[in-house]
């Protein structure tokens, strides 16, 4: 039984890094109003701060958001980790942007 606060959405997008680099093979799997996860090929350590953009829409343009890494977890018979990242420094911009895009996915 999923007891989040927040309601995970599927949500597959690169992300990007705060110098507008693609994290190499890392994509987001799913976003809520408080965080996101995603996958990535680098083990990123608990706590571990990241600036990050992330583009809800195509049509949109990315905001840049600073989240701290939750949690981490090894993925079975691969090279990748499971990342779970909080918002921590969000525009009231951005924060407007993702309610808005869950208020119209719901």
């Amino acid at each position: 039984m999923n007891k989040r606060e927040n309601p995970r959405y599927d949500c597959r997008v690169p992300l990007m890094d705060e110098r507008r680099e693609t994290l190499s093979s890392s994509y987001t799997t799913d976003i809520s109003r408080t965080g996101v996860g995603f996958v990535s090929t680098r083990f990123i350590p608990v706590n571990s701060k990241l600036m990050v953009e992330i583009a809800l829409t195509r049509e949109e343009n990315p905001m840049l958001v600073q989240g701290r890494v939750q949690w981490i977890e090894k993925i079975p018979h691969s090279s990748n980790f499971r990342i779970g990242m909080n918002f921590s420094d969000i525009s009231s911009n951005a924060q407007s942007r993702i309610a808005e895009h869950f208020s119209v996915s719901a």
